[in-house]
């Protein structure tokens, strides 16, 4: 029997060094090679990347005017919303209509000098649901109005609407809000403003403020990096979010803007930072100075980019400086009170004005009448007797707007249509909602006109409702919101010719 024997060699380390940091440092023999390997691979072509800790700027914030110098307009106060949207009856809310008007009948009996049994004077049109109340009692804003001619006492009213009157800055042709702030020495001008939120974008500027008045403050912040949904984490091992996956993007050459901007957020998206600065709802925030302070201890002084880019600019205000309003977070709106759909119909070659609710109150939708049925037409020895039927029932509540020149200007001007179903030709009835009436035409021709560029291809919804917010000083403010939306299609009247029917 053969016996086989292995030797079997094995290398121990045999540690020389008490310390085991120096085995853990990983140390390299060749640091020149590793120096050499970055140098093909340009990883010491690399830029000073510190990072911003710390902004020392100035900031002046010049203060928005209250309108037409109205206190109660003060848009350090009041809401942006409620100066532009409010209308100048908004003071006479069903709930004071109510209550003023018993308060002067029972101070009117007291002297002596009841009020006269006249229907006039009672409550009417209220909107619903407090139309349950039309008739019950006087009308405090008719016994305002009329105050002189019945001999009332001022003292009698507890409460009487602001003199003047807030300034109605809807435009009846454009079917939006104008309006002019002043601040600094500019003006700032808000033009076809839907409704709605008011924000820095809603207006462009006549100049920039005045540099002195108010003097620019000192303060100091931090800078944090800019994050946003789908943004690339600073850290290496850090998990993104996958709700949003920028990446996920197809790409599309008709959408070159978009490109460019998932290339910025993709590439760049982490050397963006940002620091509040400190801001004061209506005004203008102007930054005068800013200094930056880097992780390397070194001051940078910002400058506006030459070419004027920024992500927040006011048109005609400086790069630096951006109009900040009071806006209402949560206001309680309530339900539609006024719905007006408007579109152009090609067939009829007419602008449809159709009234869907007034006054809280859904417009009811009449059925089609039927036409008569002939007779018997076999019969040819008796002469047969024709009526005229017109081709088209226009439903109530349509009102068409037919193109002419008022002052030498395009419009589409407020019509009225003629119901022939009777014997005498008579006029339908003229709209009932005050969303299309101009309240500049005294009631004559034409009480109401639109600018053909400002109904879209699509058509237009406009909506009144009332708003409830509150001011910065915690008191609430009521005010009426006429605003305008977007339609589906416009609506249609399918056109049908006039025909000789059989009696």
């Amino acid at each position: 029997m053969a016996y086989r024997y292995d030797r079997v060699n094995r290398l121990e380390p045999t540690h020389v060094f008490t310390d085991l940091g120096r085995a853990l440092s990983a140390e390299v023999a060749d640091p020149y090679w590793f120096l050499g390997r970055q140098w093909q691979l340009g990883e010491q072509q690399g830029e000073d990347a510190a990072s911003p800790i710390r902004v020392d700027y100035r900031v002046q914030l010049t203060p928005i005017d209250p309108f037409d110098g109205d206190p109660n307009l003060d848009p350090l106060v009041t809401p942006a919303e409620a100066i532009v949207e409010s209308a100048p009856d908004d003071f006479w809310t069903p709930g004071r209509r109510v209550a003023i008007g018993q308060a002067v009948a029972t101070a009117a009996d007291g002297a002596g000098q009841p009020l006269p049994a006249d229907a006039d004077l009672s409550l009417a049109d209220l909107p619903s649901p407090y139309d349950v109340l039309d008739g019950s009692g006087p009308d405090g804003r008719v016994l305002f109005e009329r105050r002189a001619d019945l001999g009332l006492d001022d003292g009698w009213f507890p409460e009487v609407p602001p003199d003047p009157p807030a300034r109605d800055l809807w435009n009846p042709a454009e079917l939006a809000h104008d309006a002019d702030f002043s601040a600094g020495g500019a003006t700032l001008r808000l033009r076809r403003h839907d409704g709605g939120e008011l924000d820095w974008f809603s207006v462009d500027a006549t100049s920039a403020v005045d540099e002195q008045d108010p003097a620019a403050v000192a303060d100091w912040a931090l800078a944090t990096r800019l994050t946003y949904p789908g943004s690339p984490n600073s850290r290496w091992w850090e998990i993104e979010q996958a709700a949003t996956d920028l990446g996920g993007y197809a790409s599309d050459r008709s959408h070159f803007a978009t490109l460019l901007l998932l290339e910025t957020m993709m590439a760049h998206g982490d050397d963006w930072f940002t620091f509040p600065i400190r801001g004061r709802a209506g005004h203008v925030a102007t930054i005068r100075e800013a200094r930056v302070r880097d992780s390397f201890d070194d001051d940078w002084t910002l400058t506006p980019p030459a070419d004027g880019w920024t992500l927040f600019a006011v048109a005609g205000l400086d790069a630096t400086s951006v109009a900040v309003w009071p806006t209402v977070a949560a206001p309680l709106v309530g339900q539609v009170a006024d719905q007006v759909d408007l579109g152009a119909d090609e067939d009829a070659n007419v602008l449809w004005a159709v009234e869907r609710r007034v006054a809280g109150h859904d417009m009811p939708s009449p059925e089609r009448p039927q036409p008569p049925v002939p007779g018997n037409r076999a019969d040819a020895s008796e002469q047969p007797a024709y009526a005229y039927r017109a081709g088209n029932h226009v439903p109530p509540f349509w009102h068409p707007y037919l193109i002419e020149e008022v002052d030498g200007r395009r419009r589409l001007v407020q019509g009225r249509l003629a119901d022939l179903s009777g014997q005498v030709a008579a006029l339908t009835p003229a709209p009932r909602s005050d969303l299309l009436l101009d309240p500049a035409s005294g009631g004559v021709h034409p009480v109401h006109q639109i600018e053909p560029a400002a109904v879209p291809v699509d058509g237009l919804q406009l909506e009144r409702r009332h708003v409830l917010g509150r001011r910065t000083d915690a008191s609430p403010v009521l005010w009426t919101q006429r605003r305008r939306l977007p339609l589906a299609a416009p609506p249609v009247m399918h056109l049908e010719h006039d025909v000789a029917d059989l009696a």
